[in-house]
């Protein structure tokens, strides 16, 4: 991440055209050389998927303001903070489970959720479920995250190809989510990072709906991220807005 200064960042969460409740949700939150940008993915009946997406972001977001100046000095010694993150998430993922426990509107509610953690100028991704983080660097857009779906462990077993991943009747199943088991697994990796890179994190409401080029194309349009995410909304509702669109760019300069 040499180079890199500013981390720059636009948001945004709509219901899309199908759906009553928006269950998505999103987080962007900054203090000095500490960034945190979150996207979330609630499922559950009721309003218990909104509960669940909320609730993680809320405590990631509450864990890291709690031990910034910790994990400021742990950076700074050259400690890795793969640790940390995996306490934050584990900690997300008892909150949902608790609050689900104590309430039968709640049970059986879960969230994906796909963090970009900068600190001191080096950058970390946390994930678990189907939301994602992309990056785009000179052209070239690369996804960063796995889905944690079953197709996707189908297909990285060599039982279904890419081609029938994409329209498979089974795509929107879970493997991993925050809330659903006391041990999930999650995907945490640092990420080198330059100046000029912009990182897209979004639930699968956008990425269902518009392929890698057309994101790409919207990208690198040379919009402000504010007008590039209403354009992505705007193209996914076009296709239909089946379920609920959330998105954040981050520019790194």
């Amino acid at each position: 991440m040499q180079g890199v200064k500013v981390m720059r960042a636009a948001g945004i969460s709509h219901p899309g055209r199908v759906r009553e409740k928006n269950e998505d949700g999103y987080l962007i939150w900054q203090e000095g050389t500490l960034s945190l940008f979150a996207v979330a993915d609630g499922m559950g009946g009721h309003a218990a998927g909104e509960v669940a997406s909320t609730l993680a972001l809320e405590t990631v977001k509450q864990s890291l303001i709690e031990q910034r100046l910790t994990l400021h000095e742990k950076v700074e010694e050259g400690c890795t903070i793969e640790s940390f993150l995996a306490e934050i998430l584990i900690a997300a993922n008892s909150k949902i489970l608790l609050t689900g426990g104590n309430g039968t509107e709640c049970v059986g509610m879960g969230t994906t959720l796909t963090l970009l953690l900068t600190v001191s100028a080096q950058a970390w991704i946390g994930h678990i479920g189907d939301s994602r983080a992309y990056l785009l660097r000179q052209g070239r857009f690369e996804m960063l995250t796995e889905d944690h779906t079953l197709v996707s462990q189908l297909a990285r077993s060599g039982q279904i190809s890419e081609e029938e991943k994409k329209n498979h009747p089974q795509r929107h199943i879970l493997t991993q989510a925050l809330g659903t088991e006391y041990a999930p697994s999650f995907e945490i990796k640092k990420v080198l990072l330059q100046s000029g890179d912009f990182l897209l994190l979004c639930t699968d409401g956008l990425y269902g709906m518009l392929d890698d080029e057309e994101l790409l194309r919207e990208i690198q349009a040379g919009d402000p991220p504010e007008d590039i995410l209403e354009r992505l909304v705007e193209l996914a509702n076009e296709r239909g807005g089946i379920d609920n669109i959330t998105a954040i760019i981050v520019i790194a300069s």
